[in-house]
């Protein structure tokens, strides 16, 4: 696009695709993936994932090092926090604008 447009790519506009990531953090969105979402019932706020099942995903996928357990974790929150955020933001705008 950037061609027939005769400009020069700028790398912070170019999205990264999923198979750019490491390893782990694929691993890590594929099993965030699988994890059901919490709401609170009656204000519709979401209240982020429900780790329950995490362990038995971690046995699905053969993680069994603790060490990359705990990675995985971590970067499941941190993920977990921006979705939260974002889902907020959104809901706080469709408020705003009513």
């Amino acid at each position: 696009m950037c061609e027939a447009l005769g400009s020069e790519p700028n790398p912070d506009e170019i999205p990264v695709e999923f198979a750019d990531l490491p390893d782990v953090v694929q691993q890590t969105l594929e099993i965030y993936g699988f994890l059901p979402d919490r709401w609170e019932g009656m204000s519709a706020t979401f209240l982020g994932k429900d780790y329950s099942i995490t362990f038995d995903l971690f046995k699905t996928y053969e993680i069994d090092n603790y060490v990359e357990q705990r990675l995985l974790l971590r970067i499941m929150s941190v993920v977990d926090g921006i979705r939260s955020k974002i889902i907020q933001d959104k809901q706080n705008a469709k408020k705003s604008s009513k």
